[in-house]
């Protein structure tokens, strides 16, 4: 039975961290060289597939932004200094994905909105997860857990205010969903982001193939998810997205969720990479 994985990491809702130090490197007045294109979308399987090549990137707007729009936008960017880190980084690395999302946000009116800038990182994680997701699915371990604990982090306090939200979470929901929540929770949310663009980076420069998913992943996972309470039937709508009858609660999908990522946190690194990367793989197509 072939396993989805269905979970989403925000990704770069993004995607897509906690905040694991200043992940801010300063470029001395420099612009640094921006990182390697995304890699080309490939079929999600559970069998081992070849490596795609890495030099047919995802199409990014490149339409020129106005100049004093831009300026306007990011001194209200500015203003949540909590994101400071991440927009700093996202610009230095992807300045094409940058540009893209300050456009976005220009276009749906978000200049005049007071939260400007936790429309700017929603948008600007939800771009890069659709052009760039692939990429952390080949970033290193130590990326690969950061980004996870930071999913972590963001469920636990979503399953704690607000469970359908949580939900929409696990789903991967549109970014303007979460807008309300991000301004409420900037030094979490800016961590989640942060980690996800990281991890992007590190697979970028690393390149990583790993093997998928075999069955002993998937009946190691399950048994552990058993083991923690979860029944089969909540267990088939987390690998497989069946939907149990009677449906979950808002509340028990999103306790659910948290469950799943403490068990895929426990399984020995070799088998829990593959589930990340095979999860970052699957939202990077959503």
């Amino acid at each position: 039975m072939k396993k989805q994985l269905r979970i989403a990491f925000l990704a770069l809702s993004a995607t897509a961290a906690a905040a694991f130090g200043s992940w801010f490197l300063a470029t001395g007045g420099r612009t640094p060289d921006a990182a390697e294109p995304p890699l080309p979308v490939k079929q999600v399987t559970t069998q081992p597939v070849a490596p795609a090549p890495d030099n047919e990137p995802q199409p990014i707007d490149s339409t020129p932004v106005d100049p004093q729009a831009k300026d306007a936008q990011e001194q209200r960017l500015a203003q949540a200094g909590e994101h400071q880190a991440f927009f700093n980084r996202l610009r230095a690395l992807y300045p094409s994905d940058y540009n893209a999302a300050i456009r976005a946000v220009l276009a749906g009116g978000g200049q005049a909105q007071d939260n400007a800038a936790d429309l700017f990182l929603s948008e600007a994680m939800r771009q890069l997860r659709q052009t760039r997701g692939l990429l952390a699915g080949k970033a290193g371990g130590q990326a690969l857990d950061q980004l996870f604990d930071a999913n972590r982090n963001v469920l636990r306090e979503l399953g704690a205010s607000d469970a359908a939200l949580c939900v929409d979470f696990l789903n991967g929901a549109p970014a303007d969903r979460f807008v309300a929540f991000t301004a409420a929770h900037r030094a979490l949310m800016a961590a989640e982001a942060l980690a996800g663009l990281e991890a992007m980076d590190d697979g970028a420069h690393k390149k990583i193939d790993r093997e998928a998913p075999n069955s002993q992943d998937f009946d190691d996972l399950e048994r552990l998810l058993l083991s923690k309470g979860l029944d089969k039937a909540a267990i088939d709508l987390l690998l497989d997205g069946k939907t149990p009858n009677p449906p979950l609660t808002d509340a028990q999908a999103c306790r659910n969720g948290l469950i799943y990522l403490d068990a895929l946190q426990s399984l020995p690194d070799l088998q829990r990479l593959r589930l990340y990367a095979l999860a970052v793989e699957v939202m990077a197509h959503e």
